[in-house]
């Protein structure tokens, strides 16, 4: 007899003696088909203690025995049993973990789509990138996994069969029918709804182009369509349809395709009446890089002057980008005289000194002393009063230990003794974090001790006299 005979005789029997339970009153008729279910597939999942393997049925007495992973051998009445447990097959990935785990090792050395497949007919046919993690790791894959998924990443995105999203918390799917690379990425660029949506897939196109079967024939109709959207949105969303345009002659120059006649240019862009700093910041960081050089070659005469007037009032990350444009470009005499001016005329805002204070290098030498310090306090109250929700400036200060220090290390004792005043009655820093400031100071400067020391001794010098000594 084989071994699909014998499982079909045990049924057979299992169920005889669930029906004379039934007949006795122990279970209901209901509970019969979900108890065989258990049994035949052995293993079984709990809403509350996770996934068991099923070790035994007690007929006489209606129990069901289950090893939990923090209950084993837990004893469960048969129609509790059957109303709160899930069968789940042999051949889900929880179940081969728990009966041949060696084997989904070697699968995962070996043939990375074979356990992606697995995993996801597990979960209906898809799964997010982190189930598909928390059900791997540690068990079967325990080392790198970020490392691991990057190359079976590659693979599923070469492979027909599933569809990898490009949000990650998109579930991947698996489908039966095969389809290639180049037309689920054309049909995904088709039904993107919106330009942000479809640059996101152009991007993931430019990055498997590679792989496509025909990408000249992709890549003029992702061209064509973009440049359709890059005219709409021109004017009512400037940034995205610069961010489209770089991608539109990314994709061309990959694919080495040839320019279409009357399609807009960063030029058009940047002509209209726009408020740089604003569109700039609207602009991935990632091309910022690429939004200065283009704003730069469109503006041949007056683009230094341009980027001057906005870098006080751009984030740090920008101001980076904009700094080093500048220094590339001999600018830097211009950029140090619209330092200086800001920083003591106190207008300096706290991303641009956050800039600053990261930057310190020796060309800002001359610039970086304790006025730049005194500039900080007043940036960071005016953000306070402005109701600003992040101090990132205050965060850094507190966080390296050199820059006060650097800062005030030119500076003579009655300058000194000026900034811990103005520190001691900031209200941007909490009375610990005054401490730990001044501390850096005094162990820098020892002769500072006296001077806080006695600000400290001027406040709590006041007289008492009892009524005896009068």
């Amino acid at each position: 007899m084989t071994s699909v005979s014998l499982r079909a005789s045990f049924l057979k029997i299992m169920k005889e003696e669930l029906e004379k339970l039934v007949a006795a009153g122990k279970i209901s008729r209901q509970h019969v088909e979900p108890l065989l279910q258990l049994v035949q597939s052995g293993y079984a999942m709990h809403r509350s203690w996770g996934f068991g393997k099923i070790k035994a049925v007690d007929t006489v007495f209606a129990r069901l025995t289950v090893d939990f992973q923090n209950k084993p051998g837990h004893s469960m009445d048969l129609g509790f049993a059957s109303e709160s447990l899930k069968a789940i097959p042999s051949d889900h990935i929880l179940a081969r973990k728990a009966s041949d785990l060696q084997s989904l090792r070697q699968m995962a050395a070996l043939h990375h789509l074979d356990l992606i497949k697995l995993v996801l007919q597990s979960f209906g046919g898809r799964a997010t990138l982190e189930q598909i993690q928390q059900v791997l790791v540690p068990d079967v894959i325990a080392d790198d996994w970020k490392k691991w998924w990057e190359v079976a990443k590659h693979e599923l995105k070469k492979d027909g069969h599933f569809l990898v999203p490009v949000k990650k918390s998109d579930p991947i799917v698996y489908q039966t029918k095969e389809i290639s690379l180049q037309e689920r990425l054309i049909g995904d660029f088709r039904s993107a709804k919106g330009l942000k949506a479809r640059l996101s897939v152009a991007n993931e196109l430019l990055k498997n182009l590679s792989d496509l079967t025909d990408k000249n024939t992709a890549v003029t109709e992702a061209i064509n369509m973009l440049n359709v959207e890059i005219v709409s949105h021109q004017r009512t969303l400037p940034a995205l349809a610069l961010e489209a345009i770089f991608v539109r002659d990314e994709l061309r120059l990959a694919a080495s395709a040839p320019g279409v006649e009357g399609e807009l240019t960063p030029v058009a862009v940047w002509s209209q009446n726009l408020k740089l700093g604003q569109l700039l910041e609207q602009v991935p960081a990632a091309k910022h890089k690429h939004s200065l050089q283009s704003f730069k070659d469109s503006n041949p005469q007056h683009w230094h002057e341009a980027l001057l007037g906005i870098v006080n009032t751009v984030s740090a990350k920008l101001c980076t980008e904009i700094a080093h444009l500048l220094i590339h470009e001999g600018k830097l005499a211009p950029l140090k005289e619209m330092l200086a001016r800001v920083i003591s005329q106190h207008t300096a805002g706290s991303e641009l000194l956050l800039w600053l204070s990261k930057e310190r290098s020796d060309a800002f030498a001359d610039i970086l002393g304790p006025e730049v310090f005194r500039a900080m306090l007043t940036a960071m109250e005016r953000d306070q009063f402005n109701e600003k929700k992040s101090n990132k400036l205050r965060d850094y200060i507190l966080d390296d230990q050199e820059l006060i220090v650097e800062l005030i290390e030119s500076a003579d004792l009655e300058v000194i003794k000026d900034l811990t005043r103005a520190l001691q009655l900031s209200p941007c820093f909490d009375d610990m974090d005054k401490r730990s400031l001044l501390a850096r100071i005094v162990k820098s400067y020892p002769a500072a001790q006296a001077l806080i020391s006695g600000e400290q001794s001027k406040q709590d010098s006041s007289l008492v006299v009892s009524w005896e000594s009068l």
